[in-house]
């Protein structure tokens, strides 16, 4: 729950910049390295997942208040989202790069990757401080939504997972 709602949050500011017409551009997902069954999985994930973040709005609607409030929410983690971002991003080149110029077994390597695992730790608590924030600000109604929505999408990531076996 705490998760997706996080991912909603910073899906919901992030989608102007994001090219949204490529949502529909799926086909490719996988292609040539994965079955077709796991590949129809995933892009099941990743249009309902849009669809709820899309539509969240529409379906959970929130009052003035409660706009203003979670928006000074995400606004005060912002620093510290766009660091995460960043060093996220640095951390995967830092990554791919020991992973071309040492081979996988490398300590460069594990290194490289044991920073890839600290920085998904840090978002986690992240979006854990992020979440016990905005939750009380929410009605118990929006709340079972966020519920119901996070419940579908699990479920067909489980159908993925058990797609991709």
């Amino acid at each position: 729950m705490k998760k997706f709602l996080l991912i909603l949050s910073i899906a919901a500011l992030s989608l102007p910049a994001l090219a949204l017409p490529k949502l529909g551009e799926l086909r490719d997902v996988g292609e040539g390295l994965l079955p077709e069954a796991t590949r129809d999985s995933i892009r099941e994930v990743m249009r309902t997942a849009a669809r709820h973040v899309l539509n969240f709005r529409k379906e959970t609607p929130l009052s003035d208040e409660q706009r203003q409030k979670l928006a000074a929410v995400l606004e005060s983690h912002k620093t510290e989202t766009q660091a995460l971002i960043k060093q996220g991003r640095e951390a995967r080149r830092a990554y791919a790069d020991a992973v071309k110029t040492h081979g996988p077994e490398a300590s460069q390597t594990r290194d490289a990757a044991g920073k890839i695992g600290n920085l998904a730790r840090d978002r986690a608590l992240l979006l854990a401080r992020i979440t016990s924030e905005a939750r009380p600000l929410l009605t118990a109604d929006q709340l079972k939504s966020l519920e119901s929505a996070r419940e579908e999408i699990e479920s067909l990531v489980d159908g993925a997972l058990a797609a991709a076996q």
